[in-house]
């Protein structure tokens, strides 16, 4: 094959494609799912090679901060590990998107870029994201089949698939398809165009392209609506004005509307259709702020009126003379009724349900879910999901994101990463937590110290009951975590009343605690952490846990301190070590984490030996004293006071010590 080119003629062997060097990921995109709940580093392989069977050099770029490599260059074929910091998207509530690019000077092709995915979310949001690469334009559920169609813009194809998001199969399409519709039998699909004068018709039954409608010269059917009486496609015409044009199904040909009732047939290019459920009207709706209606029953357009400047958004037809645009509610005159929610932002989905309307769009890095009763006007509290709704295309004003299933049961999403899935009770009602109190984990009392046990007591601080004995300790629990001063700390144990936690190393004096569950965030909670804070830990009988070393009993009544007695004493509250060791991992055994300062410990105001005090080894914030009684000095008797101090702080324990 021969072209012309800048410097004469290009000669471009024909049938050889399959032999030269093509550089490509063998993926389209790589996502990472995170949690503000937790913090630790994750990483992907990305594999690249010579789609002609080679060995070429490449290099791989990112500009998204914290996204590193494990090699940015490398020979085809190569596994790459993609790796994030966590820290660096601790603070986003949705999802960052970027891309990873690929250059090599051997290869004949320019590469597509890596979709780079990075979403974080907090235990409030709901849906569960379901990745789909590529330019998303149009969501439609099966009104009868368990099953939804996705419209992919930029390889021109459908997605097909079923109620448990599994792609069931792929159709392809003309060129750059816009929109799609049902007939009302639900046997058809219909799909338009803004880059082919065709329109596409699918048998539903056998998933497969059954023919094909020819426009009018130079039409190109963007948006099409079915009613009982006729089928219409807003065309997009390489001539002096844009059109509504009817669809005969029977001889696979449209033709074009010599005006639309008393109105002119002249449309804005940016003009969607939808009919209404029942077949009785088909809505049209122009960015220009012009709205028409055709009417089947006199199969004609008998309203067109233009309120506003501007239009955008998602839109939907009921069956009972109500319309939605954006977030603007219409009567059956196409006339503004209110507003539906408080955003200024449109809306970019609505759907008309038959136990309450659907409304969703984006929020602050989030995506917002809510019910809205279309008679009254009210709209429940917004539920956040976990990403943001996907966006309008360039040069297409409106968009349909969201699509209730016909199982009854879910409810599906586009979103950024493609789709999310959500539950129809997304909005189950669960109780924001409180918080009340934060005390020691030790013996329940105030006050605390870095890197010390706590318990916090309040309500609704957690779904359900859940504890663990991993180590390093996680920082959710039963979708739930919290944070001191910003940082994420490792949870114990979670359950509605109560958590217990350790906090951080490095956190004193005034200090905020945060919580979050599912049932959304707690007011913050003040509180001050001291520098030390030993206190001893109660068995569940109450007993402290200061053991004799001799038998390995708890010293109680019956089983009392003797002198020349070696004890070992479990508390928290102590404070920083030498070395240092991580929140929520266990303290090492070699070399021994040494309380950074020591305690003294006094019996009845005598002192005794201390011989080590530092975290117990594999132990996650629990301390440990080794002490010695001397054999004389001690004085004995019932309730003899046991004081251990270490610095400013102390805590006292009233033990029966005999000679």
């Amino acid at each position: 094959m021969y072209s012309i080119s800048a410097s004469g003629v290009t000669v471009l062997p024909v049938g050889m494609l399959s032999s030269v060097h093509r550089i490509q990921a063998t993926q389209s995109d790589i996502i990472f799912r995170g949690s503000f709940c937790n913090n630790s580093k994750a990483s992907q392989s990305l594999t690249i090679v010579d789609e002609g069977g080679g060995n070429i050099p490449f290099s791989i770029s990112t500009s998204t901060a914290g996204v590193y490599f494990s090699a940015s260059s490398g020979v085809t074929p190569a596994t790459i590990q993609v790796s994030i910091d966590p820290t660096q998207f601790a603070n986003q509530t949705g999802t960052t998107v970027g891309a990873i690019t690929m250059s090599a000077p051997l290869a004949v092709n320019v590469p597509q870029n890596v979709r780079l995915l990075v979403n974080t979310t907090q235990p409030d949001q709901r849906g569960t994201i379901v990745d789909l690469p590529g330019t998303l334009v149009d969501l439609l559920a099966d009104p009868q089949r368990d099953r939804f169609y996705v419209l992919r813009q930029d390889n021109n194809s459908i997605y097909v698939f079923d109620g448990n998001y599994n792609l069931i199969t792929t159709l392809r399409t003309g060129t750059t398809p816009t929109q799609m519709a049902i007939t009302l039998d639900d046997n058809n699909l219909i799909v338009g165009h803004d880059n082919s004068q065709l329109a596409y018709v699918y048998d539903l039954n056998a998933l497969q392209r059954s023919e094909v409608i020819q426009m009018p010269f130079g039409h190109y059917p963007r948006s099409i609506g079915v009613s009982s009486r006729a089928i219409l496609a807003a065309s997009r015409v390489a001539g002096p004005a844009h059109t509504i044009d009817k669809i005969n199904l029977t001889t696979g040909i449209a033709t074009t509307y010599p005006s639309l009732g008393v109105f002119t047939n002249s449309v804005n290019i940016n003009t969607v259709l939808q009919g209404t459920p029942n077949g009785t009207a088909i809505m049209g709706v122009m960015a220009d702020g012009n709205v028409i209606l055709y009417d089947a029953t006199v199969d004609s357009f008998t309203i067109s009126r233009k309120d506003v400047a501007a239009l955008s958004g998602g839109y939907a037809a009921s069956s009972f003379g109500q319309f939605v645009v954006g977030s603007t509610l219409l009567n059956a005159s196409l006339v503004s009724v209110g507003t539906l929610g408080s955003s200024t932002t449109p809306a970019t989905g609505f759907s008309f349900t038959a136990t309450g309307s659907l409304m969703s769009g984006p929020g602050s890095n989030t995506g917002v879910i809510q019910r809205v009763d279309t008679n009254s006007m009210l709209v429940e509290a917004p539920t956040r999901t976990v990403e943001i709704p996907a966006s309008n295309s360039p040069g297409f004003a409106f968009t349909r994101t969201l699509a209730p299933l016909a199982d009854g049961n879910s409810i599906v999403e586009l979103t950024t990463s493609g789709l999310v899935a959500l539950s129809v009770a997304f909005d189950a009602a669960v109780a924001p937590p409180k918080i009340s109190q934060i005390v020691n984990a030790a013996d329940l009392t105030q006050p605390v110290a870095p890197g010390g046990l706590v318990s916090l007591f309040g309500t609704n601080l957690s779904p359900t009951n859940m504890a663990t004995s991993q180590i390093p300790l996680p920082t959710a629990l039963a979708n739930s975590c919290m944070s001191a001063n910003g940082t994420l700390l490792p949870l114990l144990f979670a359950s509605p009343t109560q958590i217990n936690a350790q906090l951080p190393f490095n956190a004193t004096g005034n200090s905020s605690l945060v919580l979050y569950t599912p049932g959304g965030i707690s007011d913050t909670f003040n509180f001050t952490i001291q520098p030390t804070a030993p206190s001893v830990f109660r068995t569940s009988t109450g007993v402290a846990t200061i053991i004799r070393d001799v038998d390995g009993q708890y010293i109680t009544n019956n089983t009392p301190i003797h002198l020349n007695d070696y004890l070992t004493i479990y508390l928290t509250g102590m404070g920083g070590t030498t070395p240092s060791v991580a929140p929520g991992a266990g303290a090492p055994s070699n070399p021994l984490a040494v309380a950074t300062l020591q305690p003294t410990i006094t019996i009845g105001g005598s002192s005794i030996f201390v011989l080590w005090a530092g975290l117990a080894p594999k132990q996650v914030g629990v301390y440990q004293i080794n002490a010695l009684v001397p054999f004389h000095g001690i004085p004995t008797g019932d309730s003899i006071a046991f004081k251990i101090t270490q610095g400013s702080a102390s805590t006292t324990i009233l033990l029966k010590v005999e000679e």
